[in-house]
């Protein structure tokens, strides 16, 4: 899959290198939105930065760790989302995403991770998968509980964002609920 429509302007597209610019942009003009829930933002301070992590992130899909999308609204780079740690073993993965703000609010990010979880299970050796949030973030929080992930637990201040310092909710999903 190097990109699919998902129909009403909406698009996910492997993400690779050349997304870097655009993506940088993105984060830079969102830094407020985002940094409060993710660690990486103030790292990124640059297209090299974002480069580099899609080269990576590259890496890991050839190993069979990861799949990072780009999502697309009308042609526009609007956010991120991908399937991590995946663990062939133990058979669980974790699903992450972001959001650019003048892209919330319309289900965009909902039907992404739809998709997503959809070709976890498809392709990869997952039978559990799993989405961690903030109990405060609760656009990011609605996905799951949207999507029927249970929630199932939460980890009391393990998550940390800069001067931050949150619980985290943790949503599960098993294959037999999403295909039953």
């Amino acid at each position: 899959m190097l990109r699919e429509d998902l129909g009403e302007g909406l698009e996910l597209a492997l993400a690779v290198p050349q997304h870097a610019e655009a993506l940088f942009e993105l984060i830079d003009r969102n830094r407020a939105h985002l940094r409060r829930w993710l660690p990486f933002v103030d790292a990124t301070r640059s297209p090299d930065d974002t480069r580099a992590f899609l080269k990576n992130q590259l890496r890991e899909l050839a190993e069979g760790r990861a799949l990072t999308l780009t999502l697309f609204y009308e042609g526009r780079a609007v956010g991120v989302l991908g399937l991590n740690r995946v663990d062939p073993v133990s058979r669980v993965a974790s699903v992450g995403y972001w959001l650019a703000h003048e892209a919330t609010g319309r289900g965009l990010m909902t039907r992404a991770v739809r998709r997503l979880v959809d070709l976890a299970f498809a392709h990869f050796p997952v039978d559990r998968i799993e989405i961690h949030c903030a109990p405060g973030n609760t656009a990011s929080c609605a996905i799951p509980e949207r999507l029927g992930f249970t929630r199932e637990a939460v980890l009391r201040r393990a998550l940390r964002a800069h001067e931050f310092v949150d619980d985290r909710v943790v949503w599960g999903l098993l294959r037999e609920e999403w295909e039953g």
